[in-house]
């Protein structure tokens, strides 16, 4: 409300609010989710897990893969929120509250690549016996041991559109850039 009182211009960014303040430039998080779910149901996973964090991002997230997974005949994903946003040494923490999950959707990639670490000193062996995907493409998760499945999103894409849409006459335009799953090794 303060910001549209303000009059000022406001671009929200990786996100596709229902009702933006004014523009938004993002992709669709449940979606992602949903396609991540779709992964696992077709590697034959039951017992899928969710590893990140509370932010809006995730939980989005986290529907998308739960309601995607039930539909698949898979068990509500277990549910593994770590506290420290962004940590991938919180991630590897919560690795020991995995128990027998044998599929993990982690919302970032920073959370997939401290869950492979951990997963690695408790010998788990990914893919083999954990999946793993994570959600950004990021540069370290093509060099993770093994190299990270994960949905890629065109950040600079987000950040230029974003940048248009500040500098733009009209208002209210909702852009979706997408995502994209790339299959490497962890799933």
């Amino acid at each position: 409300a303060l910001l549209r009182r303000a009059g000022g211009r406001v671009v929200e960014t990786w996100v596709l609010p229902e009702a933006p303040i004014d523009s938004a430039v993002g992709f669709d998080n449940r979606a992602a989710g949903a396609v991540v779910a779709r992964r696992f149901a077709a590697l034959g996973r039951r017992r899928p897990a969710y590893l990140g964090g509370e932010d809006v991002r995730g939980m989005l997230r986290l529907e998308g893969f739960r309601r995607t997974a039930r539909a698949a005949g898979l068990p509500a994903p277990r549910k593994l929120i770590v506290p420290d946003h962004g940590s991938a040494d919180a991630a590897a923490r919560a690795a020991a509250r995995l128990g027998d999950a044998d599929a993990v959707f982690c919302s970032t990639d920073v959370y997939a690549v401290g869950l492979l670490s951990a997963l690695r000193a408790r010998a788990r062996r990914v893919p083999d016996e954990v999946a793993v995907i994570g959600l950004g493409d990021l540069e370290m998760g093509r060099h993770a041991v093994p190299p990270l499945t994960t949905v890629r999103i065109d950040g600079r894409a987000i950040g230029a559109t974003a940048a248009e849409l500040v500098l733009a006459p009209e208002r209210g335009r909702v852009v979706d850039v997408g995502f994209e799953l790339v299959l490497r090794e962890s799933g």
